[in-house]
């Protein structure tokens, strides 16, 4: 009997042992399973970001925006909570390997006083700031590597069509910010008139550009109803032009065309622009302390 138990003992222990054994087998199983897991993760994820990356690049080249709901539905599916990991790693993306990165667009603005009793009542109603929820590709190149020679015109439909697209939106919203930020469709054909856009755009008719532009967000053409027969139209500044086309580049292309520049015309162009006193401002943070 003595034996017996002894032998019973020995039995129960070397099973202990065993299980034991097979516990730390399984856990090391289950941490490599973790780990392929992760491994996976992070593969899913990096297949996201290329994904974001071509859609953005897509988007830009068709010149519409990059809407976050077209990221959610395009490019991350049912992982819509990686919005923001795979948003930071596109642009870190973007930045290294294309020289760009995705710029909130501002938010439309609104023209008529319809739409601004509207805008009211929201802004009364809820305290957040308003966001676009849109975005468009700009360079995050140095000034010095955006030369002509080296950021050329896009080659579709051609370089010279290209060239030629860019450069009458970037004088229709030169000015229209020249006017106070508004202008009327009689002067604004009033100029195109004297630039005898008819004849120069190698594109298609003044009227089709125009409502190119439009679409693509570089205008704003506002249409206030009227008791007449002629509705008021006025033509302003969209919220991609805006940002492709800041002050600064309105200033050089202002100072280009100008000529002869009088010894005030930095001042007066400044205060055309709105932007002396954030330049003066600029300045005085500049100044070094004594």
């Amino acid at each position: 009997m003595p034996q017996t138990q002894t032998q019973t003992q020995r039995r129960r222990r070397q099973s202990r042992r065993n299980n034991e054994g097979d516990d730390s087998d399984v856990s090391e199983e289950d941490q490599d399973g973790d780990l392929d897991m992760e491994r996976t993760g992070d593969d899913a994820e990096d297949q996201l970001v290329k994904k974001l990356v071509r859609y953005a690049l897509a988007c830009e080249y068709a010149r519409v925006p990059i809407r976050r709901d077209g990221i959610r539905d395009k490019v991350l599916g049912s992982n819509p909570r990686s919005f923001k990991r795979v948003f930071d790693g596109a642009q870190l993306q973007l930045r290294k390997v294309f020289g760009m990165e995705m710029a909130e667009l501002p938010a439309k603005e609104k023209r008529t006083l319809k739409e601004k009793q509207k805008a009211n009542a929201r802004k009364a109603a809820s305290q957040t700031a308003t966001s676009s929820r849109q975005y468009i590709l700009v360079s995050t190149l140095p000034p010095e590597y955006k030369s002509q020679s080296i950021v050329a015109p896009s080659r579709i439909p051609s370089s010279p069509e290209e060239a030629a697209y860019v450069g009458f939106y970037t004088m229709v919203i030169s000015l229209i910010v020249l006017n106070g930020g508004e202008l009327s469709d009689t002067k604004l054909r009033r100029y195109l008139t004297r630039m005898n856009a008819s004849q120069n755009l190698p594109m298609d008719k003044t009227d089709n550009v125009l409502q190119k532009m439009v679409r693509q967000g570089y205008v704003d053409k506002v249409v206030e109803k009227s008791d007449g027969d002629d509705d008021a139209v006025t033509w302003c500044v969209g919220p991609r032009g805006r940002v492709e086309v800041p002050p600064e580049s309105i200033a050089a292309v202002v100072t280009e065309v100008w000529g002869d520049l009088p010894d005030d015309f930095d001042k007066k162009l400044q205060r055309s622009l709105g932007t002396q006193g954030s330049r003066q401002r600029r300045a005085e943070n500049s100044i070094p302390e004594e």
